[in-house]
């Protein structure tokens, strides 16, 4: 997927105006690509004279950051302890094989990704699996091929 240079060199200039902190600078690439391209932070780098090294760390640390593409609906399963007694494993193997990825990776036309996460917080509710900021409590078998399936329908319809 080709980087948009021009998007990059207007949130960079963006940034400069409001002489902000740069991990806000990275949450605005986060949000704008749907990921934080190495490109991106080499060009960052660059322009605000900020070594490569320490820009990686910042995105490599945070959870909140991805170096890899996520899809328009990126599906997220819990696999935490209280979500794992409960049956997240079978869950997460259902929605690899519904979507046909593994964890921590993006189907070839960018329409959805699959994460593993350790810990939602939602423990009392769990299994538990979000779509973007959509979460789902008490999820089955049944329930989690239910999601896929309504995602794969909306993509087909028109997408994200």
């Amino acid at each position: 997927m080709a980087i948009d240079v021009e998007r990059a060199e207007t949130l960079v200039e963006n940034f400069r105006q409001r002489d902000g902190r740069v991990i806000e600078l990275l949450l605005d690439v986060q949000d704008e690509f749907n990921y934080v391209p190495e490109s991106v932070l080499e060009m960052i780098s660059e322009r605000l004279e900020i070594p490569l090294e320490r820009l990686l760390g910042t995105v490599t640390f945070y959870n909140a950051f991805s170096t890899a593409p996520k899809g328009r609906y990126h599906v997220k399963v819990c696999t935490g302890t209280a979500c794992v007694v409960r049956g997240a494993r079978a869950i997460l193997e259902a929605v690899v094989d519904e979507l046909g990825v593994d964890p921590g990776e993006a189907t070839e036309d960018g329409a959805f990704s699959l994460e593993s996460v350790h810990c939602f917080g939602n423990c009392a509710h769990g299994p538990t699996v979000a779509v973007g900021e959509e979460y789902y409590a008490h999820v089955t078998l049944t329930k989690a091929r239910e999601i896929v399936a309504a995602l794969k329908k909306a993509e087909a319809e028109g997408g994200a």
